[in-house]
C-alpha cells in the first residue's frame, strides 16, 4: 500500500470509526436500555449492572452498526477528497480508480471478517447472556417490571399503578381490573374491578411464569357486570384480609425463560441442528418449519457480513460522482441507502411461511442488488 492509498484508507477508516461509535451508542442507550436506565436513576439497578447489559449487547448492536458505519464513512472521506478536487488530481497523475478504491476494499474484507465473527459467534453468546442477566434479575427482583408513578398495561386484563416501593415492599399499589366473571377482558376496556392497597410484597415464580402479590388490608370496589360504569347498580366496595394475586408474564415476560431462537446459536450450534433435522426420515410439518429457519438463519449470518462489501462496492462510486463533503448530506444518504437495505431483508424475511420461494437463498438478494448497482456504477465512473 503506497503513501496515497494510506490517505484514502486513513479518511475513510476516521469517518467509519467516529459513525461506529455513534450508531452503536444510539442502538444500545437509546432503545434496549432506555427502560433500565430509568430504573438505574430510581436506585433499583447498580452501576455494575447496567454496565453488565450494555457489555452485552454490544456485539448485538455492531453486527447492525458496521455496515452502515463503513457506507458513511466512504461517503464522508470520498466524498471530502472528491469535493476537494483531490480524486480527479489522483486520477490525473495516472493513479487509477482501482487503485484507489483497493484500499478501502481492502477494508471492507477485514470489517467482513468481523462481521461474520459476530454474527456466529459473539452476537449469539451476548444475547443469550443478555436474556439469562434478566431472567435471573426478575427472579431476585421481581420489580424490575414495574417503576414508580408509571402505569403498566403489559398484564392482559389489569392496568396497574405503583406509587413507591422499597426492597421487594410495595406502596400505594393500585390494581384496575377488565375482567369480568368470565375472566374475559371487556371489549371496551371498561373497569369492572378496583383494588388499592397500602402495603404489599411481590414476587417471582418462574416455573408457572406469573407475578404472585400478596397485598395487605385490600380494598376492592367491583362495579356492576352488566353495566359497569353505573354506580347505582349492583356496585359492591368491601374489604379483604391476606389474600394472593397472581399475575401472567407469558406477555410482559415471555423472553425471560430462555427460549434460543436461531438468532440466538452460534454457528456450530445452527450447522448441527440443519444436520440433525436433515437426517429425520420423515418430517413434520414443526421439522420443515425449523429446518427453514436454522437454514434461512446460517443464510442470514453470512450474507449480512457480507453486505459490508457490498455497501462499499455501492458506496464508492455514489461518493466520488456526488462529490459533497457535507457531513449531514452524507449521512443522510448512507442512512436511506441502510434503511432501504435492511427494510428489503425485513420484507424477504416474511417469506419464512412460504419455503417455496427459497427464503433462505433469497437473503442474498439486497447484497446482489447493491453489488450490481455498485458495479454498473463503478464501471461508468472509470
Amino acid at each position: 500500500m503506497n503513501r496515497i492509498q494510506r490517505y484514502v484508507f486513513r479518511e475513510v477508516f476516521a469517518g467509519t470509526f467516529l459513525t461506529l461509535l455513534i450508531l452503536v451508542f444510539i442502538l444500545t442507550a437509546g432503545n434496549a436500555l432506555r427502560d433500565k436506565l430509568l430504573q438505574f436513576m430510581e436506585g433499583q439497578f447498580s452501576l455494575k449492572f447496567v454496565i453488565e447489559l450494555f457489555s452485552l449487547l454490544l456485539p448485538y448492536a455492531v453486527k447492525f452498526a458496521l455496515p452502515p458505519a463503513l457506507l458513511t464513512g466512504i461517503l464522508l472521506g470520498l466524498g471530502r477528497l472528491s469535493a476537494d478536487s483531490e480524486i480527479t488530481a489522483m486520477r490525473a497523475s495516472g493513479f487509477g480508480l482501482g487503485k484507489i478504491a483497493a484500499p478501502i476494499f481492502g477494508l471492507s474484507l477485514i470489517l467482513a471478517g468481523i462481521c461474520f465473527y459476530i454474527n456466529s459467534w459473539a452476537a449469539p453468546q451476548a444475547r443469550t447472556g443478555y436474556k439469562e442477566k434478566l431472567a435471573q434479575t426478575a427472579m431476585e427482583n421481581p420489580l424490575f417490571f414495574f417503576q414508580p408513578g408509571t402505569f403498566v398495561t403489559d398484564f392482559p386484563g389489569y392496568i396497574l399503578y405503583v406509587g413507591d416501593f422499597d426492597g421487594k415492599n410495595l406502596h400505594d399499589f393500585w390494581i384496575w381490573s377488565t375482567a369480568g366473571q368470565d375472566e374475559e377482558p371487556d371489549e371496551q376496556g371498561r373497569i369492572r374491578q378496583t383494588m388499592r392497597f397500602d402495603y404489599g410484597i411481590i414476587t417471582a415464580d418462574l416455573e408457572t411464569n406469573t407475578l404472585i402479590l400478596e397485598p395487605r388490608n385490600l380494598q376492592i370496589e367491583i362495579n356492576d357486570e352488566d353495566d359497569p360504569e353505573n354506580f347505582q347498580g349492583d356496585y359492591r366496595p368491601g374489604t379483604a384480609g391476606n389474600t394472593i394475586l397472581r399475575f401472567s408474564l407469558d406477555k410482559r415476560g415471555q423472553d425471560l425463560k430462555i427460549n434460543r431462537k436461531p438468532s440466538m446459536l452460534s454457528l456450530e450450534e445452527l450447522m448441527k441442528r440443519r444436520d440433525r433435522l436433515a437426517n429425520l426420515d420423515k418430517l413434520t410439518e414443526s421439522d420443515k418449519k425449523q429446518l427453514l429457519e436454522t437454514k434461512m438463519q446460517l443464510h442470514t449470518n453470512a450474507s449480512m457480513a457480507c453486505s459490508v462489501i457490498a455497501f462499499a462496492a455501492i458506496g464508492i462510486p455514489l461518493a466520488i460522482r456526488t462529490g459533497r463533503r457535507e457531513t449531514m448530506a452524507n449521512a443522510a444518504l448512507a442512512l436511506g441507502l441502510a434503511l432501504g437495505y435492511y427494510v428489503l431483508s425485513i420484507l424477504l424475511g416474511l417469506l419464512k411461511d412460504h419455503p417455496s420461494f427459497r427464503p433462505d437463498l433469497l437473503a442474498w438478494l439486497p447484497n446482489l442488488l447493491f453489488l450490481g448497482c455498485g458495479l454498473l456504477l463503478l464501471r461508468k465512473a472509470r
